[in-house]
Formats: C-alpha cells, structure tokens, sequence
C-alpha cells in the first residue's frame, strides 16, 4: 500500500463529471513485422503477460470515510485484462478521421474508480494496410505526461529478455490493503504532516507574488539550464516581450464551462525541419513549437472571426521529477507563456516568444522553489475540493470571471530509441492532454522516430473541429519553414 501524494490525490478531488481529469494516446501500430500473425486476442494476452512487469497500472485507489489523509494505492494482483482492454472496429472508411472520430466518442466515456484507472482500445479495420491504432486512456492521478511516456517505454521493452518479475512474485509484491496503517497514516498526515507544511508555506506564498515580478538574480553561465540553448546574442532587447500572467488570458470560443465529450485529432511535425529553424535563429525546439502553435490557433481563431487582440496565454507544465522517478505519478510545476497571436509574422512571433520563455526559466528557477505546488496540493481538503468543483461547474462560474489561461500546450521528450507496442512498430503517437474548466482545448506533443507528433484533446461543444487546429499549426510550420529558408541570418 502506498499513500498518494496530495497533487495525485488532488486530481481526484476536482474530478466531476463535467470535468474528467483524463490523459491518454492515439497510436498507430505497424503490426507487419510481428513475428506471428496480427490477431486481438494475442495482443490482449501479450498484454496481460507484460502488465506484470508495470505496476503502474495495477494500482487502484484504496480509501475509508475514517481517513483523515490522502487515500492510498493498492495493487491489483489479480487483474482481469480483458475489463480494460477491449476490440472496436472503425467506421469506414478507416481513415484517420474516422480514427479520431472513434477515440473522440470513446474518450468521452467515464473510468471505473473499482478498478486499476486505465483503459486501451484497439481499434480495427483500418484503411492503412497492416495497421491497427490503440487509444490508451489513464487518470491524470496515475501518471503525467513524462511518466505515460515512461510507461509506454516499459512497455515496449518489457520481456526483451524476459523479466523475473512472474505471476508468483507479483502476488507477493503486490500491496494488500491495510485499514489500520491507512488510518493510522491518515492521522499523521491530519495532526503533524499538514501542519508543518502549512507553517513553512504561508510566509512563502505571501511573498510569491513580489518574488515573481522581480527581476531575476544574474546566473553564471555555469548555471544556465541545460535547455536554454538560444544564442546570447542580445536579440531579446529587439522584440516586444508579450506577458505572461494567470487572469490576463483573452475569452475564445474554447475558454468556457466543458462539458464531457471529446474531440481529439493529430498532426505530426518533422524534427530536423524544426530543428533547422532552431539553429537558423539560436532558439529552443519548445520556441518554435510554441511559435507553430500560436500561429496555428491565429489561424483557427480568425477562421472564426474570434481573434482577440490580445495574444493566448498558455500554461506549460514542466516536469520535476527526479532520476529515480519516485514521489508520486505527478511531478510538475507551470509556467504562463504568451502563444504570440496578435503577432503575424512567424519570425517576429519566434523571437518574442524565444525572449519571454527565456526570462520566464530564469524567473522560474530564480524565485519559485519546483515543489511548491507539490506542497500546497497536500493540503488539499477531499471534501471540500469536491462540493466546490461541482458548485463551481454547474453553476458555470468559469463563463462568469476573467480567463486564468487559454489553454494547455505540453511538449514531452519522447525516447531517444524506436518505440515498439507489444512487438508492433509505432509509427506515430498522438499524446492528448487533460482539460479543465475554462480551458477546453490541449495540444500537446511528443517527439517519436524522427517527428513531434502534435495531439489536440479538445472540448466537443467548445471546439468541434479539432481537425483545423491541427491543419492550422501545419500550416504555420510550413510557412516559418519558408520565412527561415529566405530570412534565416548565415551562420
């Protein structure tokens, strides 16, 4: 048994059903190479042996209305696969439309609290010769972006050789649940734990605010951060800076009250294309992917008459986990950067938004410790999370106060080897984000065999057309592309 963190925790609180807190993947599986022929059922039980090596997805969430902490995670040692993982066959004529389609309509289902919080279909009869997609959807309290990448990494190497973890071990190893340590931890979280962490945040928080909107202490070079790879060559004085702030945001079509249904669609994005712009004008791969993005929703947002003057404000999560993974399934902290909307041109749109998530790190690790959201989330209050996010959806307060941020944008590192999926290839992978009231729109990415593979979870109601977002920062890449080849300075 394992107590949860109060951000996983958390996550569980603010769950209602207008607002389910999931995370997931669209994947596309060459299935050709398998040494055996394709068939579901092999595939499901290929599964169910390799699950064993992933407690990840064994867990389910163990709790008592006498707890007065966090709940806790069991491990579910008996698992049926076949309650998670299920077979549905495409509508023709199998394109990707008809892919995203399906995963828009099954992602707008429910998860099971009874049960390990994670779900796979497969979907069939593809267009696409010898190719199935997998839509894989989990809790956001079971893992963030960096560890979904992770387990999927697990998952393609597990039983390459085969793992000493067997079904014996796995009923040793598996946590039973335990009331009295549950409980009697729940009392130490209530009387000790929360206490202490209140009294070291309270003059911590309070001096946030002015900690924040300081200038940043100069770092030696020594301590640049090992992804600030821009040029220092003083272009950030060149450019107006757009600001970043929560509550600064513009209203769009897609910063309203969600509803559950799901709308999801992909694009994919070549590396070394990117990666050419970047070194052209000594920016970050996140810069030009931030650049492509706010030049994709100009684009979508024009196309209906719905562009604000003011540029979006996204909120980019960053990854705080350690080497060794522990400390819960989330480990993040966010910046507020601005997407350069009301910027047209793509170059000047790069460089603005180059300089200001340059400053913003630096801010960032300057001034704001990474744990201190981990640590205001455990004092997260169950119940009274709870009333207050369903108070707060069905009386539609986020359509009524000014926008905290436009929407997520996420970029997660993929794995610098090839990705397989249960002996299958993947040929892209479509990473799709979490929303929240106010914010019906994700785009999120992921870098795989060569390509960033862009994912739009959005809104139903909110954005129905997910498909032109994609087309739109496609687009955007292709015409920064252009601009860099007749403009990019020789280097």
């Amino acid at each position: 048994m394992e107590r949860m963190t109060g951000f996983d925790a958390s996550l569980l609180y603010l769950e209602t059903a207008q607002q389910p807190l999931v995370v997931g993947a669209v994947l596309f599986i060459d299935v050709s190479g398998l040494e055996v022929e394709y068939s579901f059922d092999r595939l499901r039980t290929e599964l169910g042996r390799r699950i064993k090596e992933l407690p990840e997805l064994r867990r389910k969430i163990y709790d008592s209305p006498l707890n007065l902490g966090h709940p806790a995670w069991v491990e579910e040692y008996d698992l049926d696969v076949s309650a998670h993982v299920r077979r549905v066959d495409v509508d023709e004529p199998g394109d990707e439309r008809a892919v995203f389609e399906m995963c828009g309509t099954l992602g707008s289902r429910p998860l099971h609290r009874t049960r390990p919080l994670w779900e796979m279909w497969i979907l069939e009869h593809l267009a696409e010769p010898d190719t199935v997609a997998v839509f894989f959807r989990a809790h956001h309290a079971v893992l963030d972006g960096a560890h979904g990448a992770d387990i999927l990494l697990k998952l393609s190497r597990a039983g390459r050789p085969a793992s000493p973890r067997d079904l014996d071990m796995v009923r040793v190893e598996a946590g039973s649940a335990n009331p009295i340590r549950l409980l009697a931890g729940g009392l130490w979280d209530f009387t000790v734990r929360r206490p202490l962490t209140l009294a070291r945040l309270i003059p911590e928080v309070l001096t946030l605010p002015l900690a924040l909107h300081s200038p940043p202490s100069p770092a030696a070079p020594a301590e640049s951060a090992p992804d600030d790879d821009r040029s220092q060559d003083g272009n950030e004085d060149l450019v107006v800076v757009p600001g970043a702030a929560p509550f600064t945001a513009p209203r769009t079509r897609f910063n309203a009250t969600i509803t559950p249904h799901r709308a999801v669609w992909g694009t994919s994005l070549d590396l070394d294309e990117i990666t050419e712009v970047k070194d052209a004008f000594g920016v970050t791969v996140n810069d030009v992917y931030l650049t492509v993005v706010g030049g994709g929703l100009r684009r979508y947002l024009r196309a209906h008459d719905d562009l604000p003057d003011p540029p979006l404000i996204a909120v980019v999560p960053v990854s705080t986990r350690d080497a060794d993974g522990t400390n819960g399934n989330n480990r993040v902290t966010v910046l507020f950067a601005s997407l350069g909307t009301d910027i047209a041109d793509p170059l000047e749109r790069l460089r603005a938004i180059s300089a200001r998530t340059g400053r913003g790190k630096k801010q960032t690790r300057n001034r704001m410790r990474p744990d201190l959201i981990q640590d205001v989330a455990e004092l997260a209050p169950a119940t009274t999370l709870q009333v207050l996010m369903r108070i707060y959806g069905d009386f539609r307060l986020a359509d009524l106060h000014p926008v905290v941020h436009n929407l997520v944008v996420s970029n997660i590192p993929g794995p610098d080897e090839e990705l397989d999926f249960l002996g299958g290839r993947v040929t892209r992978m479509y990473p799709l984000g979490p929303l929240m009231h106010g914010s019906g729109l994700s785009v999120t990415a992921m870098s795989v065999d060569g390509q960033l593979d862009v994912g739009i979870n959005a809104c139903e109601h909110l954005v129905p057309d997910p498909d032109l977002v994609a087309s739109g920062i496609r687009e955007a890449m292709d015409r920064l592309l252009e601009l860099t080849r007749e403009q990019a300075p020789r280097r």
